[in-house]
C-alpha cells in the first residue's frame, strides 16, 4: 500500500466562524493568528465550530476579519464543524466530525489542537482521534478551564453550581488524558504551564502574542510619557477586556476607591463590555467614584486601543482565575506599567525584567494602596516605565509563532 503523502498542519479551534452569505470570518486576532502559522506551513487546515448567527450579538469584544482577506488567503484551508454545545448536539454529530477528523488528521504533517470545555470541545475529539491512529500532536490552551470554571461558578445559582460540581472533576480527568497523550503542551502563561506541564513531558511556556514590531512604544514617544510623568497632574489608570467575573470588576472599582481615599488625584477608565457592566457602574457610583472612573465602552480599532494604553500612566487589573490575558502584554508594550494581583502568569511576565508591581489576589486595599504609591512617587513610576518598555520588546507576533512553529515541526 503507497504510503500516504502528508502535509502542513492540522489546527483544532474553540474561536468559532461566522459565515454571512457564504464567506468565511473570524476574531481579528485568531486571523492574525492564521497567517503567523501560514508563513510557517506550507498548507494549514483549521477546524473551529461555526457560531449560529442569532448568537453573535451575544459576543463582546469582537471584532470580525474575512478570511479572504488573510496574507495566505490560498493556503489555509476552512474546516467547519458544528455548534454543539448541547449534549444532545455533540453526541448527535460526533460520528460524522469524527470522520471528517479522522481524514485531515491522516493527511497533514503536523497536529496542534486548542483544548478548551468538555462538551463541544472538537479538539480534545480531534486528540482523541489523533491517539488511535497513534499520531503525534500538540495541545495549547490559554486557561486552566476547570479550575476558572469552579471559581466563576461561586455566587452563581444552586443548578450552576451543582453543575459545576460534576463537570469541573470530569473535565479535569479528561484533560489530562488527553494532554498525557500528546507529544508538545504549549501553554500560555504560567498558570497553564504550573497546571499542565506535570502532565506532559514536553511542555513549553509561551505567550499569546499578536503585536507587531511597530506597535512597540517608540523612542520619541518613551521620553515624552516620561516628561508627562515629571508634572503634578491626576495618575491616569486603565483597563481593557470584558466585564465579567474572571476580570473581577466590583474589585477594580474597589481598588480605585481604595486608592482615592489615600489622597491622591486620579482618572480611571474600563474600556470593554460585559455582563458586569451595569453592576461596576452602579458601584462606582454608590462608592462617590463617578467623576473618577469612566467605562469606555469596547474599542473595536487596534490602533486606538494601543494608543489609549499608551497614553496611560499604569494599566490596573483584577484577575481572579488561571488565564493568561492579552492586555498585560500589550501594556508593555505600549510602555505601561502593570499594577495588579499577582497570579503566575502576571509574575512570569515581570519576573527578571520589571515593569511592574503585583499583590495578592483579591486584596483590594493593597491594590489601592499600591496605585496611590505610584501617584506619588513619580521617580519609582518612571523606572517602572522604563522596564515595562524593555520588557516589551520581546513580544511581537513574528517572533513567538516562528519559535512555537520550529516547536510543532521538531515534536508534533
Amino acid at each position: 500500500m503507497a504510503e500516504v503523502q502528508r502535509e502542513g498542519m492540522y489546527l483544532v479551534l474553540p474561536v468559532p466562524f461566522r459565515v454571512v452569505n457564504g464567506e468565511y470570518f473570524v476574531e481579528a486576532q485568531a486571523a492574525n493568528g492564521l497567517d503567523r502559522w501560514a508563513d510557517h506551513f506550507e498548507r494549514l487546515v483549521v477546524a473551529a465550530p461555526v457560531i449560529p448567527e442569532e448568537m453573535v450579538a451575544r459576543l463582546s469584544g469582537f471584532v470580525w476579519r474575512s478570511l479572504s482577506t488573510l496574507e495566505h488567503r490560498t493556503r489555509v484551508m476552512v474546516q467547519a464543524l458544528p455548534w454543539a454545545y448541547s449534549p444532545g448536539t455533540f453526541l448527535r454529530e460526533m460520528r460524522r466530525v469524527r470522520q471528517m477528523m479522522a481524514a485531515s488528521i491522516a493527511g497533514a504533517e503536523h497536529l496542534q489542537f486548542a483544548i478548551g470545555g468538555l462538551v463541544g470541545d472538537w479538539a480534545a475529539v480531534a486528540a482523541l482521534e489523533a491517539r488511535k491512529q497513534k499520531r503525534k500532536y500538540a495541545i495549547h490552551t490559554d486557561r486552566v478551564e476547570h479550575e476558572l470554571i469552579r471559581k466563576t461558578a461561586k455566587g452563581a445559582s444552586l443548578m450552576r453550581r451543582l453543575r459545576v460540581m460534576v463537570e469541573a472533576p470530569l473535565m479535569e480527568r479528561y484533560h489530562r488524558w488527553v494532554i498525557e497523550g500528546c507529544s508538545l503542551g504549549l501553554w500560555h502563561g504560567d498558570d497553564c504551564y504550573r497546571a499542565y506541564a506535570p502532565w506532559c513531558d514536553e511542555s513549553h511556556l509561551v505567550h499569546d502574542v499578536h503585536t507587531k514590531a511597530n506597535d512597540l512604544i517608540g523612542a520619541v514617544e518613551l521620553v515624552q510619557k516620561l516628561e508627562d510623568l515629571e508634572r503634578e497632574g491626576a495618575l491616569r489608570v486603565v483597563y481593557a477586556g470584558r466585564l465579567d467575573p474572571m476580570k473581577a470588576p466590583l474589585e477594580w472599582v474597589s481598588a480605585i476607591g481604595a486608592a482615592r481615599d489615600g489622597g491622591v488625584e486620579l482618572e480611571a477608565v474600563w474600556y470593554g463590555e460585559g455582563a458586569m457592566l451595569d453592576d461596576a457602574r452602579r458601584e462606582s457610583v454608590r462608592v462617590g467614584l463617578e467623576r473618577v472612573i469612566r467605562f469606555g465602552g469596547f474599542v473595536a480599532d487596534r490602533a486606538a486601543m494601543l494608543e489609549h494604553l499608551r497614553g496611560a500612566h499604569a494599566l490596573v487589573f483584577t484577575h481572579v482565575t488561571p488565564e493568561s490575558p492579552r492586555i498585560l502584554i500589550e501594556a508593555l508594550v505600549s510602555g505601561t506599567p502593570i499594577l495588579g494581583y499577582a497570579n503566575a502568569y502576571a509574575k512570569n511576565l515581570l519576573a527578571g525584567k520589571g515593569g511592574g508591581e503585583l499583590v495578592e489576589v483579591h486584596d483590594t486595599g493593597g491594590l489601592g494602596a499600591l496605585i496611590a504609591e505610584m501617584a506619588r512617587d513619580r521617580t519609582r513610576l518612571r523606572r517602572l516605565t522604563l522596564e515595562a518598555a524593555a520588557n516589551g520588546r520581546r513580544f511581537t507576533d513574528e517572533a513567538v509563532f516562528a519559535e512555537r512553529s520550529k516547536l510543532v515541526k521538531r515534536f508534533a
